[in-house]
């Protein structure tokens, strides 16, 4: 017998017994049957957007697990997602599940900047769509989870479950070098900070040697004691991961003239790395401060909460090297090279721009201060030198001035003083029908002032009859603020909240009045405009 005959005989039998298990597999001798599970992080921040839509970093937003448990084939599979106003469709697809297979999807949006211009946490959805071909039939499935875009200052230390979570360090501040994106070198307000620091240290160039550096440094440094810089203590719930706090930008820092240790280690990282030097942030259980790398390679600690000291730039390297380097040193930590982050796509978000003598609205100056003390805002016009929680000074007109620990405002000098009851500062109008109120809390957020506010209209019977969110101003900021419509005892009322957060304190600053007085609403408006921190 022929061989090729034999051969092309074998060769036919294997092609027909390969078309027939084919068929057994992709035919309609069985039918497939989709099962699919979506998971989905509960929040993303809007300060980090961009990590988001790069897979490489894997901050993934959604996760859809398909899973063919029937006998037959799944075609022609779809996944389509998107974010409510923040990511547009994107769609993944598949050509083919076999029975028993999964398979894993990821999503990984592209954010819009829009979710820059947030102050607090948003409420969306991600919305999955699957199309798949069972037998030739075409089906759908739709799935809608909610997401909160947080405000553009809020950050979550980890994004793990509590099933994910073993508790540890590393695992309550996962996200730490999401810390990267709010390190903001290239802002052209710490530019002219910084270079108006190199000003007062005589014009040193930082990354020529570690003696310009260290002068360049503590350039920068003075210019913030004689500003009058301070560290804001961070509230109880800040260091747990179990909540979003509000981080500062480093030009909130400079306007605010007060962070906490995360806010200023951020701030004097970004000045350091404007000069052309490498930065790192350190970050231990319940404290964070900035490593500094000198152009020789030689790196120093800067215990940057010490700004409160009014103490030398000097002294907080020998604090940072004695304590904060060997504290951290002892225990666990992280240390986050802010450069190989920003190389990766864990860049700031884009900010708004600013006048260009904004420096000098803040009030900060070369020769402020003078003798370089922490004494409130620059020049020493601020705070409360006599160091109580409330009181009148200046008044000019028919105007007083309000000055308490954290901010001031004016009233109308013939009104009796607002009362400060620790927390809740209250002013009343003669006639009882006007209200100014100002709460206030250590380590809350926008959302925290929200449900005070709230939660005490409902305890004192109250009824909100109508609520319109939207932004509104506060020393120049757009902030969340929302408009009440109020059902009392004693008729309807109207009231405006702003909600916002400065230096880890939370404030929320209203004023209410009867429906439709216009006068009183000018009014509030008014003293809205003199509010100012410090």
């Amino acid at each position: 017998m022929n061989v090729k005959v034999v051969a092309s005989a074998v060769l036919a039998l294997l092609l027909v017994v390969s078309i027939a298990g084919y068929t057994g597999a992709f035919g309609k001798g069985g039918e497939g049957k989709l099962e699919y599970r979506v998971y989905t992080k509960e929040r993303i921040m809007a300060g980090a957007y961009k990590v988001y839509g790069n897979p490489k970093l894997d901050f993934w937003a959604a996760k859809t697990v398909l899973t063919n448990g029937g006998e037959g084939t799944i075609k022609n599979i779809r996944i389509r997602y998107s974010i409510d106003n923040y990511a547009p469709e994107t769609e993944k697809s598949y050509p083919l599940l076999l029975p028993g297979e999964t398979i894993v999807d990821l999503y990984y949006p592209i954010v819009s900047s829009e979710v820059t211009k947030l102050s607090a946490s948003t409420p969306s959805n991600v919305r999955i769509t699957i199309t798949y071909e069972v037998n030739g039939e075409t089906r759908e499935e739709s799935v809608t989870k909610p997401l909160s875009i947080l405000g553009v200052n809020d950050f979550v230390f980890s994004s793990l479950n509590p099933e994910e979570s073993t508790g540890s360090f590393y695992d309550t501040f996962s996200n730490a070098p999401l810390l990267a994106a709010w390190v903001t070198p290239s802002d052209p307000v710490v530019r002219e900070f910084a270079d108006m620091g190199n000003k007062l240290a005589g014009g040193a160039g930082a990354s020529l040697s570690d003696e310009e550096a260290m002068k360049s440094l503590s350039g920068m440094w003075e210019l913030a004691v004689r500003n009058g810089f301070s560290y804001k203590t961070e509230g109880e719930g800040y260091w747990t991961g179990k909540f979003s706090e509000h981080i500062m930008f480093p030009r909130d820092v400079i306007r605010d003239k007060s962070g906490t240790c995360v806010d200023l280690a951020l701030w004097f990282a970004s000045l350091a790395m404007s000069q052309g030097l490498k930065a790192y942030i350190v970050l231990m259980p319940g404290h964070a401060f900035p490593l500094i790398e000198l152009p020789s390679g030689a790196v120093i600690p800067v215990e940057a909460t010490a700004i409160n000291q009014g103490v030398s730039f000097q002294e907080a390297v020998q604090i940072g090297m004695e304590k904060s380097w060997k504290m951290a040193m002892d225990g666990p930590h992280d240390i986050i090279d802010v450069a190989e982050e920003h190389s990766t796509g864990i860049v700031p978000p884009e900010l708004p721009p600013l006048q260009a003598d904004i420096l000098s609205k803040w009030g900060i100056s070369l020769n402020a201060g003078g003798n370089g003390l922490n004494n409130g805002n620059a020049g020493g016009n601020g705070g409360n030198p006599e160091g109580e929680n409330g009181g009148e000074a200046g008044g000019t007109g028919g105007w007083k001035t309000y000055r308490g620990t954290y901010f001031s405002f004016a009233y109308p000098a013939d009104w009796d003083a607002p009362e400060d009851y620790g927390g809740y500062v209250y002013l009343l109008s003669p006639d009882g029908e006007f209200e100014f109120i100002v709460l206030y809390s250590q380590g809350a957020s926008v959302g925290d002032m929200v449900q005070a506010f709230e939660g005490s209209l409902a305890d004192a019977g109250v009824e909100i009859t109508d609520r319109q969110e939207g932004e509104a101003s506060v020393m120049g900021q757009n902030v969340y603020a929302v408009a009440y419509g109020l059902g009392t005892d004693y008729g309807k009322y109207s009231a405006a909240a702003r909600y916002f957060t400065a230096g880890g304190v939370g404030f929320a600053v209203i004023y209410d009045f009867p429906a439709g007085n216009s006068e009183y609403n000018q009014l509030g408006e008014h003293i809205v405009e003199t509010f100012k921190l410090g």
